[in-house]
């Protein structure tokens, strides 16, 4: 099990499987490391104190990097303490989260840090635009993953990598979203986790060649 994973690691990973597994149950762990070989990393949207360093250790022994939801982690206060918490106890790869305050201060601890972004208006648009300079998240991800125009618009104009996720239910939409500048598309759909995207997006860019 890595000690630290390093952005590098994650990106390679994201590029070669294209597939983030959210999990939003303890149950769905077993599916996880049943399905390891086509999954990029994880995304933990549950646990308590209690239990969610069980649960990052038991998936990153697998060579799966972890990013725990911080708002979803029940007990865990968004402070100094809580940050210190999860980066020297708890060490996952990084954390997920809608706080833009939190970015800087989980950079801080040497976490990565995913910026969960709903683009509910183009006021939330422009907001990421201005303030991605200052904030230097390492992913950026849109929900929901149906608006292929904005990744695309996003994956030309800024050098952080684009994920998306969110109204994701079948591998067409998964691999329409990547085709638009998506670098990995992240979905809680169990049946989605068994699927080889890559393999998709192969088969249309030869069938493209071909016509």
């Amino acid at each position: 099990m890595k000690s630290r994973w390093v952005i590098e690691d994650i990106i390679e990973r994201m590029n070669s499987k294209k597939k983030i597994a959210s999990v939003k149950a303890a149950k769905s762990i077993d599916n996880v490391l049943k399905y390891k070989n086509q999954i990029s990393a994880v995304f933990l949207i549950t646990g308590s104190i209690l239990t969610v360093k069980k649960f990052v250790d038991v998936i990153q022994k697998e060579g799966i990097p972890v990013f725990i939801h911080a708002e979803k982690v029940n007990g865990l206060n968004l402070d100094k303490d809580g940050l210190d918490f999860l980066a020297k106890y708890v060490k996952p790869a990084g954390i997920l989260t809608t706080k833009t305050s939190l970015i800087k201060k989980a950079k801080e601890q040497r976490m990565l840090v995913v910026q969960r972004v709903f683009m509910i208006d183009t006021e939330v648009y422009q907001n990421v635009l201005d303030q991605h300079e200052v904030l230097k998240p390492d992913f950026i991800e849109i929900m929901p993953s149906t608006l292929c125009h904005v990744i695309h618009s996003y994956s030309q104009i800024l050098k952080t990598p684009i994920i998306t996720g969110g109204l994701l239910s079948t591998e067409e939409q998964a691999i329409a979203a990547i085709k638009a500048g998506a670098f990995a598309v992240s979905t809680t759909n169990e049946e989605l986790w068994k699927k080889d995207f890559t393999k998709g997006m192969v088969e249309s860019k030869e069938h493209s060649q071909l016509h």
